[in-house]
């Protein structure tokens, strides 16, 4: 079943009285600039590049991938540098440094010098090395983790970029819709004034009464309202739009070319299959359930002897410098006999994650069928809307002339000629809507499927 794009434009061409319209020209009217965005897709590429929300997610995927590369360092060998002074008088300290400095002599086993050394200065420069030889897994299984917590960062990251940029189409379309919306109320009003104006001088020959003036005044007046909320809708909008994009003042905003999308020829069942394998968040879930996984492996670690290599140089002297080399090498081994259950209820809490993600990630599949099974009934509905409103614009517009043929000639009332007036701006309008809701529409079928970039916009 095919998408459908429509290029159907509402156009509007009058002549509006200046005190009326001079706001409206001043708003609606293109002014080019240096670093001007004017399509749909150069405000989506700002929007990627300067959003707030999104540039502070990206930090959240450098911090994952910092997590990687600490994770990936713990594999490797520790060295340590370390440099200092120690000045003491106990017995035990100053044989110690005095063997460490190599400076024994026999006057230092008299038992009065042993029992009272005196001070002695210990300078000791040490470089020491640790290396992991088995830690139960742990830390392979904590660089398993922190792989896929950084791969479940970059897919949550694309889906919000998805996000972004739907935001940006939408917002871009409502502002589209504002402008034409302006236009078609400054048509609006054009006919309402000459409407008042032909009800007054015809009331003036004697053919209307003033009660069909005042009607067309009435209406009048209700349509420069609807002008003014239409100015302020399209401020709104654009505000939103400013918003999505992180315009922060250094770029012109002017909107000048409608929204098109690039929409794939695919059934509901097709598109429901792919959203399943395209969709960024549930490639993220998928991804912090295998982290979950590892944690269990690393919890189940604790259980496990480790062992680790060390080996360290020193040197010892009483004044500063690097005299008198001593050299050790070893290895530990660790055993875990007994935590007070803390190791056993880490384990639990890791299995309980993976059952939890297990829940979810089977929650958010049934939550994206239901997702893409709803934009695509919104959009054939939207579709429909606007091939509905598009035809009732057409007839109302055919109505309105008849009607005011037969106004011209005495056969139709006042008030039956304003209520056609009504009903077609009102189907103006709505045609509108319904054109730039279609694009919206579109955008978020696209985003449920997980294929909305800034490459499917024309």
């Amino acid at each position: 079943m095919p998408f459908f794009c429509s290029n159907t434009s509402v156009n509007s061409n009058s002549v509006i009285k200046p005190l009326i319209l001079a706001g409206a020209v001043i708003v609606t009217l293109p002014v080019a600039v240096a670093g001007e965005i004017s399509t749909l897709r150069e405000s989506v590429e700002y929007a990627l590049t300067h959003n707030r929300m999104l540039g502070a997610n990206a930090q959240s995927v450098e911090q994952a991938n910092a997590g990687l590369s600490d994770a990936t360092g713990r594999l490797l060998p520790r060295v340590d540098l370390s440099s200092g002074v120690v000045r003491s008088n106990a017995p035990g300290d100053y044989f110690g440094m005095k063997l460490n400095q190599k400076n024994i002599t026999a006057a230092d086993f008299n038992p009065a010098v042993m029992n009272n050394p005196g001070y002695i200065n210990n300078y000791q420069t040490r470089v020491g090395v640790t290396m992991p030889l088995y830690q139960g897994g742990a830390l392979w299984a904590g660089r398993k983790l922190a792989s896929h917590q950084a791969d479940a960062s970059l897919y949550g990251h694309d889906y919000m970029k998805q996000q972004i940029v739907f935001q940006a189409v939408s917002a871009y379309a409502r502002v589209r819709q504002s402008q034409a919306h302006i236009e078609a109320m400054q048509r609006a009003v054009a006919a309402a004034n000459k409407r008042f104006q032909d009800t007054e001088a015809m009331e003036k020959r004697g053919v209307l009464i003033k009660s069909d003036v005042m009607d067309a005044r009435v209406h009048l007046l209700r349509t420069t309202v609807q002008l003014e909320e239409a100015k302020n809708a399209f401020a709104g909008s654009k505000d939103m739009l400013e918003q999505v994009m992180g315009l922060n003042g250094d770029v012109a905003l002017n909107t000048e070319e409608d929204p098109q999308l690039k929409m794939p020829v695919m059934t509901l069942e097709e598109a429901i299959e792919n959203a399943l394998v395209a969709r960024p968040d549930l490639k993220a879930l998928e991804k912090n359930h295998m982290a979950a996984s590892a944690g269990v492996d690393r919890s189940r670690a604790a259980f496990l002897p480790h062992v680790n290599l060390v080996a360290a140089q020193d040197w010892n002297s009483a004044t500063f410098g690097m005299k008198n080399r001593n050299s050790m090498v070893g290895a530990t081994v660790t055993i875990n006999l007994f935590s007070g259950g803390s190791d056993a209820a880490r384990m639990r809490a890791a299995q309980a994650e993976t059952v939890s993600l297990e829940y979810k990630a089977g929650d958010l599949k049934q939550q994206i069928r239901n997702e893409v099974s709803h934009a695509w009934r919104q959009l054939a509905e939207s579709r429909m809307r606007f091939e509905s409103e598009s035809e009732a614009m057409n007839q109302s517009e055919e109505s309105l002339r008849i009607k005011s043929l037969r106004y011209e000639q005495g056969l139709t009332k006042t008030s039956d000629l304003l209520d056609a007036q009504v009903q077609t701006d009102s189907t103006r309008v709505s045609t509108i809507r319904a054109k730039y809701d279609l694009t919206v529409a579109e955008a978020a079928l696209l985003l449920a499927v997980g294929a909305l970039n800034e490459e499917v916009i024309q």
